[in-house]
């Protein structure tokens, strides 16, 4: 058993954790849940050595638990699966897994690869996943590479393996596959500590939850006992169920098309995508990940050129020769990706938030104010949980941070957004604050395009849906239509 207990952590001025006591045990899956900024993954972290604890102690087995470092809490029985990628495609199967442990294979200045290349597939082996050390790194899915890095934390032969939300960034499929690895190691008799937002994983594979708000804890229970909408309230004190999505709409837009596109296709091979979307409604595109809705945004977006069709936004020709004529055009997008391609984290927020605006001023002393002022009423606006405008945008929350993606669109005062799976990674409260906000959007007159994996969401938001396979649209479904999960996957599939 691995026992802390009040184990507190400030960062700066902020507290993250206060006074927290919790318990792992072996051959069980522990899901910690929260809002984003509960403290979750600050409390896996610490215990993983990545950074140290203030106040606290924790003890496994009866003896003190104190690690120094990653390697030291790996040898002394803790290992943790990030939630970002690290797999070094440059190096085989094998290496990765036995990334660090070289030297345990090296005898007279040689490298013993066949007796690593063993190791490394019984490992493997014992997750279940499908994965040969003969195989090409390079042509693997992100849910196998995300399996190696648990084969990699298996190596260290570590008593407990914490996942930090390792499915954040995976599609259904590859999500599940992974849940399959963490179930076969509890069955091996490992304890696990899980962190999700995604909820339905949190049932699926968990026999206790743990949950925590503001930095505190809030309670453990046996997940058997517990339902979601009693989880939604106990993470943000209040009972979301129901009512995670807006009420839908009575009267759906319609009328002449905001926007329209009519056999566009991509040099890709995507295509050809017909649709077009009345001003003031939100246009749902659901399918598997790379089955055509990105390269569909990417194509409005002028990232990608269009190869034939055409397009025409507010009732003129349209044809972007990149995506700053898209902005030029009041065509904005949240990307998939909020820290690679939607915010600078290092950045701090007011930067973040004024720049797409700043090709629009001349950004000398007399404008800082006019900055400023755009920074502080996106902040009001979208209800932005910070310390203050110069702090860096890392320091915020996954959700925080989406939502500043979402502020630096709308200073921009756009007609019509492109919303890539906007609430990917993101807590159930800070869900339903962005369902809001896009509701609010599209009730004000803005167009708004979003693809998303999440078919709760996709049903949820969407006046009308597209579903797209193999690179192109497979079911238009009529306006105010409102089909089961079941009927989209099956366009999906």
């Amino acid at each position: 058993m691995l026992r802390a207990t009040d184990i507190s952590k400030k960062f700066g001025a902020s507290q993250a954790l206060r006074s927290v006591s919790v318990e792992f045990n072996r051959g069980e899956v522990v899901s910690l849940v929260g809002e984003n900024g509960a403290g979750k993954s600050t409390l896996l972290k610490m215990l993983a050595a990545v950074f140290p604890w203030d106040e606290g102690r924790a003890v496994m087995d009866g003896k003190i638990y104190a690690p120094t470092s990653l390697i030291d809490a790996e040898r002394q029985g803790v290992a943790l699966v990030f939630q970002e990628l690290n797999v070094n495609k440059s190096l085989s199967i094998a290496e990765n897994v036995m990334l660090g442990r070289l030297r345990d294979y090296r005898k007279f200045g040689f490298v013993n690869w066949s007796r690593l290349h063993r190791d490394a597939q019984e490992i493997l082996d014992r997750l279940e996943a499908g994965i040969s050390v003969s195989d090409d790194v390079t042509t693997l899915d992100l849910g196998k590479l995300k399996t190696i890095e648990v084969a990699r934390a298996l190596a260290a032969n570590p008593q407990f393996i914490f996942f930090d939300e390792s499915t954040a960034f995976l599609n259904n499929q590859e999500a599940r596959r992974l849940l399959k690895v963490i179930w076969n190691l509890r069955a091996q008799d490992l304890g696990v500590a899980f962190v999700s937002h995604h909820l339905n994983e949190v049932f699926e594979i968990s026999d206790r939850l743990i949950v925590l708000k503001d930095g505190a804890l809030v309670g453990s229970f046996p997940a058997e006992e517990m339902t979601e909408s009693h989880l939604h309230e106990l993470m943000v004190g209040r009972d979301l169920a129901g009512g995670l999505f807006p009420v839908a709409r009575k009267i759906i837009p319609a009328g002449k098309p905001s926007f329209a596109a009519r056999e566009i296709s991509a040099a890709s091979g995507a295509g050809p995508f017909t649709f077009e979307v009345p001003e003031g409604a939100i246009l749902g595109i659901g399918g598997l990940k790379g089955s055509g809705g990105d390269a569909l945004l990417q194509l409005v977006m002028g990232t990608e050129g269009i190869m034939a069709g055409n397009m025409s936004f507010l009732g003129a020709e349209y044809r972007p020769a990149n995506p700053r004529a898209a902005w030029r055009n009041g065509i904005a997008y949240v990307p998939g990706d909020r820290a690679g391609e939607g915010l600078i984290p290092e950045f701090a927020i007011a930067e973040n938030l004024t720049l797409a605006v700043r090709p629009n001023h001349a950004w000398g002393l007399n404008d800082r104010s006019t900055g400023k002022a755009i920074a502080q009423d996106m902040v009001d606006r979208l209800r932005i949980k910070i310390s203050n405008l110069s702090a860096a945008t890392s320091s915020l929350s996954g959700g925080n941070m989406q939502k500043v993606v979402l502020g630096k669109c709308l200073a921009t005062q756009p007609k019509m957004l492109l919303l890539n799976n906007p609430t990917r990674g993101v807590d159930v409260g800070a869900k339903a604050e962005i369902y809001r906000l896009i509701r609010e959007l599209a009730d004000q007159g803005m167009t708004i395009l979003m693809v998303t994996e999440d078919l709760s969401e996709l049903i949820g938001m969407a006046d009308q849906i597209i579903v797209t396979r193999r690179g192109a649209i497979s079911k238009t479904f009529e306006p105010g239509a409102r089909p089961s999960e079941e009927e989209v996957v099956k366009w999906m599939m």
